[in-house]
């Protein structure tokens, strides 16, 4: 698949990756149909996100169809259209329970920073049932990416 990804330090490109695998039992791999650019891809080009991987799939704001969940994922099936949030978490830790990011090495802003995101054809998302929501049939992909982080960093 083609993927949008962090060479080096100023430096982005299209490479051919496989497409993800699922890796654990809360993940659901999701086909995206639609994707943003936000500035936070801007800072990892110019060297401003220290934790940023090199060859890491840009991009945590995007729309798509769940294509396969793992064997804990309840709240969303293949086939369903769904949006995925900017942040990850798992909801179960400490810092989950009490209203923060957790710490977990999936956890906050992950996608696109130290894992795969979604400026490709397919994305790996942890913890689906708390980092995908359910797109409704009267709500179009665009309006759903734009409720997620570009609505919250505005506001």
């Amino acid at each position: 698949m083609l993927a949008y990804t962090y060479l080096e330090q100023w430096k982005l490109g299209l490479t051919e990756k496989p497409p993800p695998n699922l890796e654990g039992p809360r993940d659901a791999i999701g086909r995206v149909t639609l994707g943003s650019t936000c500035t936070s891809g801007l800072h990892i080009k110019h060297g401003s996100v220290p934790c940023a991987v090199h060859g890491i799939t840009l991009g945590h704001e995007m729309a798509g169809i769940v294509e396969e969940t793992g064997a804990q994922v309840t709240s969303v099936k293949p086939g369903g259209r769904v949006a995925v949030n900017g942040e990850i978490f798992c909801g179960d830790c400490f810092f989950c329970r009490n209203g923060y990011v957790n710490t977990d090495p999936d956890g906050g802003w992950a996608l696109g920073c130290r894992i795969d995101g979604g400026q490709a054809e397919y994305v790996l998302v942890p913890y689906a049932d708390k980092g995908l929501s359910i797109i409704p049939d009267s709500v179009t992909d665009e309006q759903a990416l734009f409720a997620g982080d570009v609505l919250a960093t505005g506001f």
